[in-house]
């Protein structure tokens, strides 16, 4: 059976969230967007799913391109040949 990886490219991109955060606080980020800062602590903490609404807000308290969010070191290529059951080809 194929392993999807979702939990593992969920917390990296809470990790993602945390970074591009840095010292400030979630009550700052808030202030900047239409979410409130226990939701964004859950989100960055991994503690809850969330709406792609959601990612976008809090890109916007961030002050960030959204998908600076998804900028994650992870090898889709690879997971995704794992899936379909191919080696990858490093061409």
């Amino acid at each position: 059976m194929n392993e999807y990886k979702t939990d593992i490219i969920k917390e990296l991109i809470a990790q993602k969230i945390k970074e591009l955060k840095g010292e400030t606080s979630y009550t700052d980020i808030a202030r900047k967007c239409n979410v409130y800062p226990g939701k964004i602590s859950n989100v960055a903490n991994n503690k809850t799913d969330c709406q792609l609404t959601s990612l976008i807000e809090i890109a916007t308290g961030l002050r960030v391109h959204p998908k600076d969010i998804f900028d994650i070191i992870f090898d889709f290529d690879e997971y995704y040949a794992n899936l379909d059951g191919i080696a990858k080809n490093d061409d």
